[in-house]
């Protein structure tokens, strides 16, 4: 999940390339570096590909467990150019050298900004995340602008389309969940396959009646079950989806966001059922 990334350079993230999937991660894959700048919040700089870094100065509103493993912070902070749901922004400690790239969990104009990150150690690659999940409220940052297109790229992206599934593990969850709670598949027939570990690696239980009455149906799928008391679906999202079938194929279109193995899964099965690669989508 993470790829070397040099002094002073902040690199770009690509989604569903041999070794690489964002999951509220830290990510370093490579690309075109982008050198970092510092200017107003209002500003944006353009340089080759893709946007610049805008760091503005930030803090930790609040932080709490939302899994094993994982952290809910929020920053209460306004957002430039955060309009579509599977966008993400750069953070990085105050001074730092590398910046993680964050998946954000919250919905265009939600306030505060709400991010689900994963504990990952420092290495040679990242700079790991344990600097901002064991930090305190109040801990500064630097943030950058919104980043990315999020997974409709496009106004029509679901012309056409009456049925939607999405598709989660993990800390994957969080760009899926900025998507629900941003209205834009309201009116489609979704439904959600999020798969965990175990239950206790399952993060936003608590929202899961908030999604049903927004018209998602939520189907919770864990890999590891034993010895956890869990009675629903078992196994991969991929086969739980798989077995249930796809109804109306040319109807459908797939959101996805999660590891190189469900994602090569998933458009295997899309493949399968007859629906085009391009109606299979990840936010990058």
């Amino acid at each position: 999940f993470f790829h070397r990334s040099s002094p002073h350079k902040t690199q770009m993230p690509l989604l569903l390339v041999p070794s690489v999937a964002l999951l509220g991660l830290v990510l370093q894959p490579p690309s075109p570096a982008a050198r970092s700048v510092r200017a107003p919040r209002a500003g944006r700089v353009l340089l080759g590909w893709g946007p610049d870094p805008v760091w503005s100065d930030q803090s930790v509103e609040s932080i709490s467990d939302a899994g094993e493993g994982l952290k809910a912070i929020t920053i209460d902070a306004a957002l430039d150019g955060f309009g579509k749901g599977g966008q993400y922004l750069q953070i990085r400690e105050p001074g730092a050298e590398k910046a993680g790239i964050f998946a954000i969990a919250s919905a265009p104009g939600a306030s505060p900004l709400e991010f689900l990150i994963k504990e990952q150690p420092p290495s040679d690659w990242s700079p790991g995340t344990g600097w901002l999940t064991g930090a305190s409220a109040g801990a500064a940052l630097e943030m950058s602008q919104a980043m990315g297109s999020g997974f409709l790229k496009t106004d029509d992206a679901l012309e056409g389309i009456s049925t939607v599934l999405l598709f989660a593990v993990g800390s994957g969850i969080s760009p899926i969940r900025s998507v629900i709670e941003s209205g834009a598949l309201d009116g489609k027939s979704v439904e959600l396959f999020y798969g965990a570990r175990t239950p206790a690696m399952m993060s936003y239980t608590d929202k899961f009646a908030a999604w049903e009455e927004l018209g998602v149906s939520v189907t919770p799928v864990i890999s590891q079950p034993e010895g956890t008391g869990w009675e629903g679906c078992t196994g991969y999202v991929q086969d739980v989806a798989r077995e249930k079938g796809i109804a109306d194929p040319k109807a459908t279109a797939l959101l996805l966001c999660g590891m190189k193995g469900m994602a090569v899964a998933i458009k295997e099965m899309a493949e399968e059922a007859g629906i085009p690669e391009e109606r299979v989508l990840a936010n990058f």
